[in-house]
């Protein structure tokens, strides 16, 4: 683990330091994963996963947890079970989405929110099966919900992305949600296919995939009541590769994450697998046409994208040997564009899922993370307890 570190590029120079970690969640029953925040007035609330993944549905205790905090972290408790901002499976009854992830904090005081599973799901319930098998459908429905910055509902719309060009697919949303100046609203989703087996991506360490990823940006002018499709990072266009022997990245474009830059620039870095580098994509006109996607050149899976007072664009996520360990870490762009990202900064080592959520106080960066043994048995690992942990980070910069 590394607590300090110096950058330049030449003209800024930036000290990286961690200045503490904490653990928020502790667990010595189940494994827990994937955390994700959510910021209201006077309190935050956690979501994580409390299962081995690979297994959540072989078990029968509820597999996703969602908890709150009125002293900034400090102690934390359940939600209500009828808490609003929650959302559960009608078949199983357990919770299949939290309001955050895709998330956006508008300048009106609102909070909107795209569900991170299309309106099928939340219809039919979730059966137990592949859920990218499950879910595949020729025309989704997505829904957009709004509540207030104290997290009381307000409401929730259905609505459709005419125009979509590949046909049937199975969705998933990761990314923020971007308000522009104009007032116009801007996201990236994601489509998931099933490939045919010919086209099946075979590993040396014996993993087979078999599907492929690719995200697509929308674009509301009416607050989220109706979106249109604006256009794709395809994989099968781009055909991304990396490394000296120019290999393929293992899954495509998946995990998209946005930020709007000091510049006006919007940023979109996306995960294209759990060996592959990240790749990103540049909008110059506010959304409207996109750069061909470019490889960042390092590592990672969920990247979370924070634009720092100080002008820093900094970029927390982490991957190691698929969690084994995991390698938790931020990389930094000292002028705030992304059109160069230093080495990352890792401030922890060790097992875990290598998902991240962030958040900033104080000027400062929060970065959530796991400690816990992942898609292992409990206890592969040898850790005492299983944790969420929040690491605090200060980027200062001089001239």
């Amino acid at each position: 683990m590394i607590d300090q570190a110096r950058y330049t590029d030449g003209t800024r120079t930036a000290i990286v330091t961690l200045k503490r970690v904490d653990t928020w969640v502790e667990d010595t029953e189940s494994i827990i994963n994937f955390p994700g925040i959510l910021e209201l007035d006077g309190r935050l609330v956690l979501s994580f996963a409390r299962s081995q993944h690979g297994r959540e549905h072989h078990v029968d205790e509820e597999t996703n947890r969602v908890v709150e905090s009125y002293d900034d972290g400090e102690t934390w408790q359940p939600v209500p079970e009828d808490y609003p901002l929650v959302f559960r499976d009608p078949q199983t009854g357990r919770i299949i989405d939290g309001f955050g992830g895709s998330i956006g904090y508008l300048r009106d005081g609102t909070i909107v929110h795209i569900g991170h599973n299309t309106q099928l799901q939340h219809d039919v319930g979730y059966a137990g099966g592949r859920m990218h098998d499950e879910f595949q459908q020729n025309d989704p429905t997505f829904r957009f919900q709004r509540a207030t910055s104290d997290g009381q509902f307000l409401e929730t719309i259905k609505f459709k992305v005419p125009g979509m060009p590949w046909g049937r697919a199975s969705y998933q949303v990761y990314s923020p949600i971007i308000e522009l100046d104009d007032g116009d609203l801007v996201a990236a989703l994601e489509w998931v296919k099933i490939l045919p087996e010919d086209q099946w991506r075979r590993e040396a360490h014996g993993r087979v995939w078999t599907y492929l990823f690719g995200v697509f940006i929308v674009r509301s002018s009416d607050g989220g009541r109706t979106w249109e499709y604006v256009t794709q990072f395809d994989p099968a266009e781009v055909k991304p590769v990396y490394g000296i022997f120019d290999r393929p990245v293992d899954e495509g474009f998946v995990e998209a994450h946005m930020a709007k830059l000091a510049n006006g620039d919007i940023l979109c870095v996306m995960r294209t697998g759990s060996y592959s580098p990240m790749w990103q994509a540049r909008s110059r006109d506010g959304g409207r046409t996109w750069d061909t996607p470019q490889p960042t050149g390092w590592q990672a899976v969920k990247p979370q994208l924070e634009v720092l007072p100080n002008g820093v664009l900094a970029c927390a996520s982490g991957r190691g040997a698929y969690g084994h360990p995991q390698v938790t870490h931020v990389m930094i762009s000292l002028d705030g564009t992304g059109n160069r990202w230093e080495a990352p900064f890792c401030f922890h080592t060790g097992p875990g899922c290598s998902y991240t959520a962030s958040m900033q106080r104080d000027g400062k960066l929060h970065v959530i993370f796991s400690d816990s043994d992942f898609t292992r048995e409990m206890g592969t690992h040898g850790l005492p307890v299983q944790r969420i942990r929040r690491a605090v980070i200060d980027i200062s910069i001089s001239n």
